[in-house]
């Protein structure tokens, strides 16, 4: 007996171990007699199954908090951090170790004592607060813009704590932001399209009535000819380019492979009967090698636009005209450089230069939509801008257009 009563104790001792090593689901023999050492194994059987169905709750519970896409924070009674999902870790950019134990400021910078004691105050009211904007203090010194909700743990009507779920309100209104921003575009595209096409056709009318009501001789006729066809270039101007603007919105990106040096060089035949051309010298330096997977649409779109500006604003005084065109691979896409040596253009005005409609000063004749389309389809190709400009001394415009060939 003292044998079979060792190798139930034995029994007993390894199920303890298993335990301890985290393996709940090895039991100890229990026999028939159910004497005192039966006892025992039963105790430890069912301390094993606790621990098991403890376990399973509390993954169960972490898988959970895993799956919940908004920050969420628990906290004990007295308002110390007990756990976080990943999501906290994610966007305070902040290891899961740096909140635990910490007491509910650690969240926030020294300014936001007032908003704490509110949080506190309500919690000790039994309130539950519902979206309050606030900031989270992030890794380094930045802020993170949220909504955080705050309520009572029970357990029947004992409080064990806190949770709180906080929303992130940056990708909201950066999302915000961008929506004011083609509201405020839509604005000025209707109010401007309205002031731009209603201007040249009351002027047509006007010199039309004049020319009907009244004897003109031929030069008089022929003058007020060419007043009418500047205005009608100027009609002709403002709804091509927005008729270029809504082709560029509406449609998907054409793509194929094409010559990079073949396609300047037809843009810049097409232009050759463009007013000033002839006075203006154009040089073109790319390898012969260049080809390019991009959408040969905005591509064109993008030079005719940029070579334009620079014939319309060349200089004629001591030296002749010029605009050198660069074109060569890199990272994996191609820089362009287009450079002239016209009238450029102060801070202000190149500050400003590639908004829609917008137009360097009262006499010129552009629809102020040029440079507004080379900008939006650099954006749609996934390219980058950067324009340099002085007054009297030209500009340089540098351009980098990425291969779409994955697109």
């Amino acid at each position: 007996m003292p044998k079979q009563r060792d190798k139930r104790i034995d029994a007993i001792n390894r199920a303890l171990l298993e335990i301890a090593e985290g393996n709940f689901r090895h039991l100890a023999p229990v026999s028939d007699n159910f004497d005192d050492i039966d006892a025992i194994a039963s105790g430890v059987n069912m301390l094993s199954e606790e621990l098991r169905d403890t376990v399973i709750s509390r993954n169960y519970l972490n898988s959970i908090l895993r799956g919940i896409v908004d920050m969420l924070i628990i906290f004990d009674t007295d308002l110390r951090i007990k756990q976080v999902n990943q999501k906290v870790c994610e966007l305070l950019a902040q290891p899961e170790s740096h909140f635990l134990n910490q007491p509910l400021d650690t969240l926030f910078d020294g300014r936001k004592a007032k908003f704490i004691k509110t949080l506190k105050d309500s919690l000790l009211k039994k309130e539950q607060v519902y979206n309050l904007e606030t900031r989270f203090k992030t890794a380094g010194s930045g802020r993170l813009p949220v909504t955080v909700s705050l309520s009572t743990l029970r357990n029947n009507r004992e409080c064990i704590g806190y949770v709180l779920i906080a929303k992130d309100l940056k990708q909201i209104q950066l999302t915000s932001d961008a929506l004011r921003q083609k509201n405020d575009e839509l604005k000025t595209l209707v109010y401007r399209v309205s002031h731009d096409l209603k201007g040249p056709l009351a002027s047509m009318q006007g010199l039309l009535q004049v020319i009907e009501q009244t004897e003109t001789d031929l030069p008089t006729l022929n003058y007020y000819i060419s007043l009418i066809k500047q205005s009608a270039d100027k009609l002709h101007s403002t709804l091509m380019g927005l008729l270029e603007i809504g082709i560029a919105d509406r449609t998907k990106l054409d793509v194929q492979k094409f010559d990079v040096a073949d396609c300047i060089y037809d843009v810049i035949n097409s232009l050759s009967n463009y007013p000033n051309r002839e006075k203006v010298e154009i040089t073109l330096e790319a390898n012969t090698s260049v080809r390019f997977t991009s959408s040969e649409k905005l591509f064109r779109s993008i030079f005719q636009n940029l070579v334009e500006n620079s014939i319309k604003y060349h200089r004629y005084r001591n030296n002749t005209p010029y605009i050198k065109i660069n074109a060569k691979p890199w990272r994996g896409g191609i820089d362009i450089m287009v450079k002239d040596n016209g009238a450029g253009m102060n801070k202000a005005v190149l500050d400003r230069a590639f908004d829609m409609f917008y137009r360097g000063n009262h006499t010129s004749s552009g629809s102020g939509l040029g440079l507004f389309i080379v900008k939006s389809n650099i954006e749609k190709l996934g390219g980058e801008l950067k324009i340099k400009s002085k007054p009297n001394q030209g500009t340089e415009v540098k351009l980098y257009l990425p291969s779409l060939d994955k697109f």
